[in-house]
């Protein structure tokens, strides 16, 4: 069973060139990815907490550690948060990265995955008398990566959110609410004639991209459907610096989203 992730090692591009793969679909975490050295990577943080990583002792301009499993081999680094300031470092907890991989393939050094990465440090040194690691280290690449990561998950987590206030809504004719990254957002969903008249309230101040992201979550209602409502809907009215947009959800996409959002008894 892995441990709660409180650390994630995130792989670089490099790294998952090396493993012969390249950037998953922005949904998924790097941290997260089913490989063997992604998987068994996310341990080192503990390890080291315990006092048991082993070093790469050859590469010794920054501290590596060393990652091993089966005949995959990795070395991991965790950048210094004194030292480093681009902020999608700390919003992401992106401190650990496993910046370089690949395959022991036999016993000899000359085959070694260490050995081979000592040597390709040694050539980035050449002149300064001295290994250089440093193009391991994530790079601008990496950043945008995780940045872009970060506002995807964003967007998934407020659509699960805003759906299944609107499932619920739909359940019981009642308004649902939430705060969503510090704004207030209320839900009310009400049948006729086979339609559902939704309405959702917004504090006025929002940001009119966070507020798209919050229309666009709702299944079956295209951005252009939306309504603005200054002086309320369904019984609705806007509150001192409210907001309120109203539309129509489709039948078919009713049921739909109460079967896959709808399992919430309580309001949020």
């Amino acid at each position: 069973m892995r441990q709660h992730q409180r650390e994630p090692v995130r792989p670089t591009k490099r790294c998952l060139e090396d493993l012969g793969g390249s950037f998953p679909p922005l949904e998924q975490r790097l941290h997260g990815i089913d490989h063997p050295v992604v998987v068994r990577a996310q341990q080192v943080p503990f390890e080291v907490a315990a006092r048991g990583a082993e070093r790469v002792v050859a590469i010794d301009d920054l501290v590596w550690l060393k990652v091993k499993t089966g005949h995959h081999r990795a070395a991991v680094h965790k950048l210094d948060p004194a030292g480093e300031h681009p902020a999608v470092l700390s919003e992401g907890s992106a401190w650990w990265w496993i910046g370089a991989a690949g395959m022991r393939k036999a016993d000899s050094g000359s085959d070694d995955f260490y050995a081979r990465l000592e040597a390709e440090c040694k050539r980035a040194g050449k002149g300064t008398g001295r290994v250089s690691s440093l193009h391991l280290l994530p790079t601008d690449v990496d950043l945008k990566r995780l940045q872009a990561e970060l506002a995807t998950q964003v967007v998934v987590s407020v659509r699960e959110i805003v759906c299944r206030l609107v499932a619920n809504s739909i359940r019981s004719g009642s308004a649902w609410s939430a705060r969503l990254h510090g704004h207030e957002i209320s839900v009310l969903v009400r049948a006729r004639d086979g339609d559902a008249y939704i309405a959702i309230v917004a504090e006025q101040f929002i940001d009119p991209n966070f507020l798209a992201v919050i229309l666009r979550s709702v299944p079956g209602v295209d951005s252009a459907d939306w309504l603005e409502e200054p002086g309320g809907a369904m019984g609705v009215q806007p509150g001192f610096g409210q907001i309120v947009r109203s539309a129509i959800i489709p039948p078919e996409y009713q049921s739909k989203i109460v079967d896959q959002h709808g399992g919430e008894t309580q309001n949020p």
